[in-house]
């Protein structure tokens, strides 16, 4: 799911006069599923009396909200744990929670041991057992938290998760692990939830999923995301919808079909690919070809011409050979994707992958996949640059989120980054914007 993100609670006034005992802070680090979930639980928290802090030694109660992708994300957590001693050295009384991908029955009692400043360990997802943590919580768990806070908050892009967990089998990743098997949520009750944040001032949507084109086939009937996307689409007030993440495995024609006819639906999909070799897909146990990912690509195209492509890529794999990756890079310039979000492989404990970089025969040494993730970098960076070179003189639409630095910040049906600058209020509008 895209790039690692770090997250701190949105700050607020410090002239907040909200006690201390009824504050939280919440950190995220990782995907926008984690982010979702943290924006659900601040929505929770805000439902039951608390305020966000801006800064942890101002809560009683805060939460570290997780990932465990990859190394460098859970290191990121560790050290920001690290930073609380002195909070709980100081305020004996601070709850702290880590939640997350991080946690999963196989290492919580390491942590319990390691890390005696956390006060509770809690799984992904689940919301509803965090707020029941916090201190004189009293958390019905009537009504569902939607990531909404009071309208002068709320955010004109809003992700909405249909769906948990994950039943690939990918060598190299723990998410299955951590989040279990993927649970689809109702058409219905995902169509309410999208309703109400709209009527609420959101204008876009994001789909959310870990495999999201699987959405449904373990609902009755069997629903498709082309039949959630097409029930949604006609939501009063909507102006763009999107989804993510995709797998090539599982994108149908009737979604593409979906894309190419309703309007709202922006023309863009991240399709992640991971290697341009055969043989890593193989080992990846990705459950596709790079002949098979090519088709796809090109009936998207043709039904979609101006499409934007993102893909993911995994550079340095356990038994990825030199070969290997020159395929890689061969399909990343022959398809010319518009973004590529690149990684070096990280061992994952208890995956298969995790497993076969002990091996001398396989493991592939660090300084090999930083020199393969920089020429992946370099290469992005040309035909990024390229791409976005073809925009210049075409007037785009951008649906305006925010103003920063001076100017409005926005983005085009293809999720381009476009900042203009213009004396009107243009937040939750459609601004036609002349690339220059």
């Amino acid at each position: 799911m895209q790039d690692l993100r770090f997250f701190d609670t949105t700050a607020r006034p410090d002239r907040d006069t909200t006690p201390r005992s009824r504050r939280y802070y919440v950190w995220t680090v990782g995907c926008q599923m984690n982010i979702s979930d943290s924006e659900r639980l601040e929505a929770a928290l805000q439902a039951v009396g608390y305020s966000p802090a801006s800064r942890p030694e101002q809560a009683s109660f805060i939460v570290l909200n997780s990932c465990s992708v990859r190394a460098s994300a859970e290191e990121r957590i560790i050290g920001k744990l690290g930073e609380l001693v002195r909070v709980k050295r100081e305020q004996p009384d601070t709850r702290v929670v880590l939640w997350g991908c991080m946690v999963g029955p196989e290492n919580r009692s390491a942590f319990e041991r390691k890390l005696p400043m956390v006060d509770h360990f809690v799984s992904p997802s689940a919301v509803d057992d965090v707020v029941a943590l916090a201190p004189n919580s009293i958390y019905t768990r009537d009504e569902p938290a939607l990531p909404v806070r009071d309208l002068a908050h709320l955010p004109v892009s809003v992700y909405v998760p249909i769906q948990y967990g994950c039943n690939m089998s990918c060598s190299y990743c723990v998410i299955p692990s951590r989040r279990g098997h993927e649970r689809s949520r109702p058409l219905a009750e995902i169509s309410d939830e999208v309703h109400r944040i709209v009527a609420r001032g959101a204008r876009e949507i994001t789909l959310l999923g870990q495999i999201v084109d699987s959405w449904g086939h373990d609902l009755p009937g069997h629903p498709q995301l082309a039949d959630l996307i097409a029930a949604i689409h006609e939501t009063p007030g909507l102006l763009r919808l999107r989804f993510l993440t995709s797998h090539p495995a599982w994108m149908s024609d009737d979604l593409i079909a979906t894309i190419a006819r309703l309007p709202r639906c922006m023309p863009e999909v991240n399709l992640p690919v991971q290697s341009g070799s055969d043989r890593v897909l193989k080992l990846m146990r990705r459950g596709y070809t790079v002949a098979r990912y090519h088709d796809l690509i090109a009936r998207i195209r043709a039904a979609i011409p101006h499409i934007s492509l993102t893909t993911d890529i995994i550079v340095g794999h356990p038994g990825e050979t030199a070969e290997d990756f020159a395929q890689t890079l061969a399909l990343c310039e022959e398809i010319g994707f518009d973004k590529i979000h690149i990684a070096a492989f990280s061992a994952r404990p208890g995956t298969l992958a995790g497993e076969q970089e002990q091996k001398a025969s396989l493991g592939v040494p660090e300084e090999i996949k930083q020199e393969r993730r920089i020429a992946m970098e370099q290469l992005h960076e040309r035909i990024a640059t390229h791409r976005n070179a073809a925009l210049l003189g075409q007037t785009l639409e951008v649906l305006v989120e925010s103003e920063s630095r001076g100017k409005w910040r926005g983005r085009s049906p293809g999720n381009k980054l476009v900042f203009f600058a213009h004396p009107d209020d243009w937040t939750g509008q459609i601004a036609q914007v002349t690339i220059t």
